[in-house]
């Protein structure tokens, strides 16, 4: 859940990303929800710095958890519950550097395949609040319980620190289903966390609640308008 690195940022920026997610509306009696998935094609490149699926040729050992989206897989194994040791990696010369598998470089990773965001300075519990326009990608960001407005598969999560996980975490959204009142479930990639890679979380009155033993509360997440 933490991310190091003592490189430069550079100007470097992938190809434009693909097409985005789709939504469904489903109606059951006097119940709404609108459930929102990956789009069809969506595929993103595989990363240019990688030497084999999760990069197994330069980190021994590195391998798909299970989970993915637009092509964008969680890898381990995990530095804390397998004792894995980090690799610091570079996206592309005179980036700043991301540990291979902890939290925040999934994050980072699909922000630059996906929105040409280049990697900033964050633990998990940064993410969010340490974004700026000056990184790329013309991201916003939207607070947590703002009315009317709950994530959408591409956006990125922070979760506060906790006493177990003073760094806290983050994780990149891949599907959702919250009906008109704001309430319903998510689901991101969660690297470093779970054994497949996935996490479910509850939503209320737009509210993303990630109350868990290793997630704080979240302050909100970055969006890709």
């Amino acid at each position: 859940m933490l991310a190091l690195g003592a490189f430069a940022l550079a100007g470097c920026r992938p190809p434009a990303p693909a097409a985005g997610p789709a939504a469904t509306t489903t109606t059951t009696g006097t119940s709404t929800s609108t459930t929102v998935a990956p789009a069809p094609g969506s595929t993103l490149a595989a990363p240019s710095w990688w030497a084999g699926a999760c990069d197994s040729g330069n980190d021994p050992g590195g391998h798909a958890l299970g989970a993915s989206y637009r092509g964008v897989a969680v890898c381990g194994p995990r530095p804390n519950a397998d004792h894995a040791t980090d690799r610091l990696v570079q996206f592309f010369s005179g980036a700043w550097g991301e540990q291979e598998w902890e939290c925040v470089e999934l994050s980072m990773r699909f922000l630059y395949l996906a929105d040409g965001v280049v990697p900033y300075p964050a633990n998990g519990k940064d993410v969010y609040a340490n974004y700026a326009a000056g990184y790329g990608g013309g991201l916003v960001k939207i607070a947590n319980g703002t009315v009317g407005t709950a994530p959408v598969p591409g956006d990125v999560l922070t979760f506060g620190g906790t006493t177990t996980n003073p760094n806290g975490h983050t994780g990149v959204v891949e599907s959702t289903s919250i009906d008109a009142s704001g309430t319903g479930t998510l689901r991101m990639l969660s690297q470093n966390d779970t054994v497949d890679g996935w996490r479910t979380i509850t939503v209320t009155a737009w509210t993303v609640n990630g109350l868990a033993p290793s997630l704080g509360s979240v302050p909100g997440w970055l969006h890709k308008p």
